[in-house]
């Protein structure tokens, strides 16, 4: 009697883990960014340089460029505002999947957005350090960053009156991102969050002080006990490390990640309190 075969396909592992190929960092990045741009192409010609953009994509690439600090130009494409930078190419997706989800575009759209980001990051041949989340790109290191000391103060903060405290903690959680391949980031991070729980404690104490000067003011507005006053005083020394130049010849250790991280939670938890007592009066 034959032997019965098995006719379902065997999973076969990547192709470079096949013949146990080593990528590097530049090249893993410039392999996302490739397959980006060909997907983009593919799925969005009208995105493409050269081609007359309707009212929606002209909207859309208006929106890359802002993102990028770039002139916008009528003739350009995605490709063209990207070029070949990786940092680049994740704002601008950030950007053309803003302006899809606002209106003008289709959930089918929205979808091939989300199917061409995961496609490009299941297909690296090694960990980008990214992840994709609701439309934000956001370090895969760091894997409580969805959780709500960060996702729900992101929704909270964008209420107008907040603008300049969203403004700098975005820019943190941005600054937090690019330290996987720029560890001077990390100091930026944190002078970033501390700006916008400055920022904040002008809004709750009305002081225009900073936020030294505001700690007490704001303790008290927010109605917390002594425990949390000497948090905050502890928060604001450890931030003053990096704020602030130090004398020459005097050794500066860099923030950890892990250090990093908890200050952004830190801060969060700050400005989760600051909000929830605004709501409330």
């Amino acid at each position: 009697m034959r032997e019965e075969i098995n006719s379902e396909p065997t999973a076969s592992p990547p192709f470079h883990q096949r013949f146990n190929i080593q990528v590097g960092r530049e090249d893993l990045e410039k392999r996302f960014v490739n397959r980006i741009l060909n997907r983009i192409r593919d799925e969005f010609p009208s995105l493409r340089y050269g081609v007359s953009h309707y009212l929606g994509d002209e909207k859309a690439l208006l929106n890359v460029a802002n993102r990028l600090g770039k002139e916008h130009e009528h003739d350009l494409g995605f490709r063209e505002y990207v070029l070949d930078d990786f940092y680049s190419c994740l704002q601008g997706i950030e950007a053309l999947f803003e302006t899809f989800t606002s209106g003008g575009y289709s959930s089918s759209d929205v979808n091939k957005i989300d199917g061409i980001v995961q496609e490009a990051i299941t297909l690296s041949e090694g960990d980008l350090g990214i992840r994709w989340v609701n439309g934000v790109f956001r370090p895969s290191g760091a894997k409580l960053l969805d959780e709500a000391l960060v996702n729900d103060n992101l929704k909270w903060l964008s209420d107008r009156k907040y603008t300049n405290v969203l403004t700098p903690f975005s820019k943190g959680l941005d600054h937090f991102l690019e330290a996987y391949r720029k560890p001077e980031r990390l100091a930026d991070t944190v002078t970033d969050m501390y700006e916008a729980l400055e920022a904040m404690a002008k809004v709750i104490t009305g002081s225009a002080g900073d936020l030294s000067g505001n700690r007490e003011a704001l303790i008290s507005k927010l109605r917390l006990n002594n425990y949390y006053k000497k948090m905050l005083k502890d928060y604001i020394e450890y931030a003053n490390q990096f704020r602030h130049g130090i004398d020459k010849g005097v050794e500066r250790r860099p923030p950890r990640p892990n250090e990093v991280e908890a200050f952004i939670y830190t801060t969060g938890l700050f400005l989760r309190l600051a909000t929830e007592s605004l709501a409330t009066t």
